[in-house]
């Protein structure tokens, strides 16, 4: 009994702990002004992200197209190219959009 009655107390004590936590984080008021520089720099990253995701894509696209218009290649020759295009740009534009 005495056991289940220090666990109680210990439980009503984390729960009061964390109840003026989130009070307290729901009520202070961060200092967004100081994160300007910041957000601009993440903001410029996350557009180079995605204009390089485009140009690696598009390079790829252009490489798979010639390869199997002039080249008469094979899908299971170019399809590696292709899909590394696809991967790497694509990587590179959930970047951007998740930094942004």
């Amino acid at each position: 009994m005495k056991n289940a009655l220090q666990l109680l107390k210990i439980n009503v004590q984390r729960r009061n702990q964390a109840l003026a936590f989130s009070m307290m984080a729901f009520l202070s008021s961060p200092a967004f002004a100081q994160l300007e520089k910041g957000t601009t720099m993440l903001e410029t990253v996350s557009t180079w992200l995605l204009s390089i995701g485009v140009v690696v894509l598009t390079i790829a696209l252009m490489f798979v197209g010639f390869r199997m218009m002039f080249q008469a290649a094979q899908w299971k020759d170019v399809a590696p190219v292709f899909w590394g295009g696809v991967i790497i740009g694509g990587a590179a534009g959930i970047a951007g959009m998740l930094i942004g």
